[in-house]
């Protein structure tokens, strides 16, 4: 296994008091996305120009013309979980409302950070005798700020903030 990095070393955090402004993040209050979270699934919402012209004789390649990054988290509902309680408490919203800061760390310490949309807020639900789900997807808000990792860092311990 030395191989590989294992999932659970990435650190996801969001903020809970709803700024906005990736590029200030000493108003936010962070809160780390990890109990009850069994799996982070990230995607790249892709928009393609597929176009065919004369001189391809009729065969197309892909242009990627824009992107979305979206982090879609499942697992199980943790009454308490700062995190947790800040995302089920927007159910409800529309809007910007929906709307915070969110940080990704990743395992060799880069980060991206950007202002994310809350989607999809499952905070319950399923079999009566299994645990409450708990969901949602976080779609970054155009471009994330990427910050590669300094040389010879590793991820923060867990609990540590940074900001």
């Amino acid at each position: 296994m030395t191989e590989f990095v294992l999932n659970y070393k990435n650190k996801y955090e969001i903020d809970t008091t709803g700024n906005t402004d990736p590029t200030d993040l000493t108003k936010a209050t962070w809160a780390t996305l990890a109990a009850g979270i069994s799996q982070v699934t990230p995607s790249f919402n892709e928009t393609a120009d597929t176009t065919e012209y004369y001189d391809g004789e009729g065969f197309g390649s892909d242009d990627i013309t824009g992107k979305r990054l979206q982090l879609a988290f499942t697992g199980h509902r943790k009454q308490g979980d700062t995190a947790q309680d800040f995302i089920a408490g927007l159910a409800l919203e529309v809007g910007d409302g929906l709307k915070t800061l969110f940080r990704w760390t990743q395992p060799d310490g880069s980060t991206i950070v950007g202002t994310v949309t809350l989607t999809a807020i499952v905070a319950s639900g399923g079999n009566a005798s299994a645990k409450q789900t708990f969901s949602f997807t976080a779609v970054f808000n155009g471009k994330p700020v990427y910050t590669a990792a300094k040389a010879g860092t590793s991820t923060p311990a867990s609990g540590t903030t940074q900001g």
